[in-house]
């Protein structure tokens, strides 16, 4: 097969299936346009997206390239869906990290670059696993997030899965895929994000695959698909046409189908369920009381107004920066002193509000403020998990135990010690909280050096520095100078100074 014009540009696509839409809101205006690229220009992108097919010609599963290669060929067509197979080549790189696989986006955006991981993928799982099956499919709103999605959709469709729900505009935060694949008994779904990385063409892209339970894949499966992605021919993909996301509904495409669900649903159920939404809807409304929640223009901005406003009652004025954007508004989504310096701005301001937050891109990190107050990350589960069992119906008979990163403060042990509760340490990465390992108790000192990678290009040294102070009266001393004994032989036995150049860190947390 091959590309019209390389891509043909058309509010009403015309591939070899025309899938039907069930939802309510469809116009239809026949107005064509030639591109050469997915990369069209921003006024262009209501515009539906999609190439119509000529039998055995050349053929690529591609975001940016006009140039068409490699044969396709016809392997079934089941109910009216039309699958093909175009081969391909394994390209370099494609290993997964902590968080999934993380380029720049114009890595992405070569040919077959992410067509051959979401194969390989596939190639990784169990049948059982995805045939006939569910998929859940979301990210962050970072730019490429829709141009992937039509993707990912058309090769899902390809090895026979039976249906994909995926969040209004490809809206889904993290945490929402994971409660979406649980409340609707999914095999499974995809995350489009890179988490706090800034978004953007120059910027970066990220994917990752969450199992059925909500986990991110464990190692035995993301390894697997690396190797694959070193062994890969063929790409399978359902010849469809683009769907649209912007719409609530479903489309039905031969046997396989789309459905375009409420990002926020599922998710505030959950919560529901899992807080006291009246007894914080008593806070928010006293008058004395007032917050922030900062979205960074990052994906919550598409829950900050359900919950926050609509639900629980606060005024539209303590959300900021509550539209997602594909490039977050030019700023960086990652909370911290640095990165949500405004937030911090207002919260330490003259008679500043009584709470602040924000949130990083996929929406599974947090900052917490108070006026003139900072909690650190390290200490805010602490906190979380010291007062769960009193202050979140989820936990009204106790946490079962407490779990940590091995870079997060001690200040957990602490805590589980203090509630008798099991603790575990376990490795940097969401995943590996699924495979618990027993670590002991850290009392003390510590400093930590952790050579944590973006996954796209260069590389970050952390250094966590942490020690347990009982004495309360010293409890507000700023941690740059209580610590700085440590901090002092931290940077001496390391030479970071000498190695890097600096003279402080970027970012201090």
């Amino acid at each position: 097969m091959a590309m019209e014009s390389a891509f043909t540009l058309t509010r009403h696509s015309t591939p070899s299936l025309l899938c039907r839409n069930s939802s309510s809101h469809h116009h239809h205006h026949h107005h064509r346009r030639h591109l050469k690229s997915f990369s069209f220009p921003h006024e262009l992108a209501s515009f539906k997206y999609s190439f119509r097919t000529i039998t055995h010609a050349p053929f690529v599963v591609n975001a940016s390239s006009s140039s068409p290669s490699s044969p396709s060929t016809t392997l079934a067509e089941s109910q009216g869906l039309k699958i093909n197979s175009i081969p391909t080549k394994p390209i370099e790189g494609q290993k997964t990290g902590t968080s999934g696989l993380r380029k720049k986006v114009k890595a992405f955006m070569q040919e077959n670059y992410l067509a051959n991981w979401i194969q390989a993928l596939f190639n990784s799982l169990p049948l059982e696993d995805y045939k006939d099956g569910l998929l859940v499919l979301g990210g962050d709103g970072r730019y490429f997030n829709r141009e992937a999605a039509q993707i990912i959709i058309k090769i899902a469709a390809g090895n026979s899965v039976g249906k994909i729900l995926v969040g209004k505009d490809g809206i889904l935060s993290t945490p929402a895929v994971s409660a979406v694949i649980r409340k609707r008994k999914a095999n499974g779904g995809f995350i489009m994000s890179a988490s706090h990385n800034p978004g953007g063409p120059e910027y970066d892209w990220g994917i990752k695959f969450n199992y059925s339970s909500g986990q991110p894949a464990p190692e035995s499966i993301t390894d697997k698909i690396y190797g694959n992605t070193l062994s890969i021919s063929e790409i399978k993909i359902a010849d469809i046409s683009d769907v649209d996301l912007s719409q609530l509904g479903v489309t039905k495409c031969g046997n396989f189908s789309v459905e375009v669900v409420d990002p926020v649903a599922d998710y505030l159920e959950l919560m529901e369920n899992v807080f006291d939404f009246s007894l914080i809807q008593s806070l928010v409304s006293r008058p004395d009381f007032r917050f922030v929640f900062d979205a960074m223009h990052a994906v919550t901005g598409a829950y900050a107004k359900p919950i926050f406003v609509d639900k629980l009652g606060a005024s539209l004025e303590s959300i900021a920066n509550g539209v997602p954007l594909e490039d977050f508004g030019h700023g960086h989504p990652d909370p911290n002193l640095t990165y949500a310096e405004d937030l911090v701005n207002i919260l330490y301001g003259e008679n500043g509000p009584d709470f602040g937050a924000a949130s990083d891109g996929d929406g599974d990190r947090n900052m917490i403020l108070g006026r003139s107050f900072f909690v650190t990350p390290s200490d805010s589960v602490a906190i979380i998990a010291a007062n769960a069992q009193d202050a979140i119906p989820y936990f009204q008979s106790g946490p079962k135990g407490l779990a940590r990163s091995m870079p997060t403060s001690g200040s957990l042990d602490r805590v589980a010690q203090t509630l008798n509760l099991p603790f575990f340490e376990v490795p940097t990465g969401w995943k590996f909280f699924g495979n618990l390992m027993d670590a002991g108790k850290f009392d003390g000192s510590r400093i930590i050096f952790r050579l944590s990678g973006t996954g796209s290009a260069g590389a970050t040294v952390r250094i966590y520095i942490e020690q347990f102070e009982p004495d309360v009266s010293k409890h507000d001393m700023d941690a740059q100078i209580a610590l700085k004994p440590l901090i002092d032989l931290a940077l001496s036995v390391s030479k970071l100074k000498d190695f890097t150049g600096r003279e402080k860190p970027t970012v201090i947390t």
